[in-house]
């Protein structure tokens, strides 16, 4: 950018009182960016395509086929909070990523977090503190989309994984030794007038220890999204996601097999990008809940 009452159940949003702040300056934040952005608008001269939480380039949980350009450094950090009723836990991570634009095709991102989980009524909850996992991703756009056509683009994903610290104690979904995804992103990005409409879907294979058979845990992760401008100048953007994860063996507190929809707003310039969006997670655990997510997204290119 240039100069120019106990018996009734709280909502997710509600439930940690610890977290308002964070999302409130999160609010205030995306207000003042979309107040300055209204102004120099006129400046934009290309869509921005930032990260998304994994590192790699798409909406905030989808992976789209295309890459940073070449050459780019892009720094990420986000802020996932998840409340949940039954069982009673509230888990806060904070991704940050780097991804680097390798060739007109390629990227490269590396990613981990820092995760805070408390369990059992506010107050009288244990929390531990842990460094997530260490992530390495690879994306090659194989099949581009050329400009002005209909066909969508294709991109391989690859990525590996090992633990930053031993994670036998935290009770969420981590390495134990090694981890694994490959898949494939396709999507279409459709222009007519003064419109566009980003169109993505990812499907993963990811495993974790799969040498081990009282570790080793392999599963299907599908996500889907929409992505169309909502302003003049197409700088603030709204989008919709849903993500699906089967077949998962391991069942920590937020692990096993669920369903989820994400929808929310992304501001974006030649540079920058700040998301926002809620999430609901539908759990296909016995004995589990349906939970929900407050998400931010904040990114830079260099």
């Amino acid at each position: 950018m240039n100069h120019c009452s106990s018996m009734i159940k709280k909502p997710f949003f509600m439930k940690s009182a610890s977290h308002t702040p964070i999302i409130i300056l999160f609010f205030i934040f995306f207000i003042y960016l979309l107040s300055v952005s209204i102004v120099c608008a006129e400046d934009l001269a290309l869509i921005n395509r930032p990260v998304n939480a994994s590192g790699l380039t798409g909406l905030l949980f989808t992976t789209a086929p295309y890459t940073v350009p070449p050459g780019t450094l892009e720094t990420g950090a986000s802020i996932f909070s998840e409340n949940s009723v039954r069982p009673d836990y509230t888990i806060t991570e904070y991704p940050f990523s780097v991804t680097l634009g390798l060739s007109e095709n390629s990227e490269l991102a590396l990613r981990s977090s820092y995760v805070t989980v408390s369990e059992g009524p506010t107050g009288t909850a244990v929390i531990k503190r842990k460094t997530g996992d260490i992530e390495l991703a690879y994306k090659w756009d194989f099949l581009p989309q050329h400009e002005s056509s209909m066909r969508p683009a294709v991109a391989l994903i690859v990525a590996g994984s090992v633990p930053a610290e031993d994670n036998a104690d935290l009770k969420i979904s981590a390495v134990s030794h090694w981890g694994m995804r490959l898949g494939l992103a396709t999507g279409s990005e459709i222009s007519w007038r003064d419109h566009t409409l980003g169109i993505y879907v990812d499907g993963q294979i990811a495993g974790q220890d799969l040498t081990e058979n009282r570790l080793m845990d392999l599963y299907g992760i599908f996500n889907g999204g929409l992505i169309f401008p909502i302003s003049k100048y197409q700088n603030l953007q709204m989008f919709i996601e849903y993500s699906l994860v089967s077949g998962k063996d391991k069942i920590t507190i937020n692990g096993g097999d669920y369903t989820a929809l994400t929808y929310g707003l992304r501001l974006v310039s030649e540079r920058f990008n700040l998301t926002i969006g809620a999430q609901s997670l539908r759990k296909k655990i016995e004995g589990y809940d349906s939970s929900g997510r407050v998400i931010g997204l904040l990114s830079m290119k260099f």
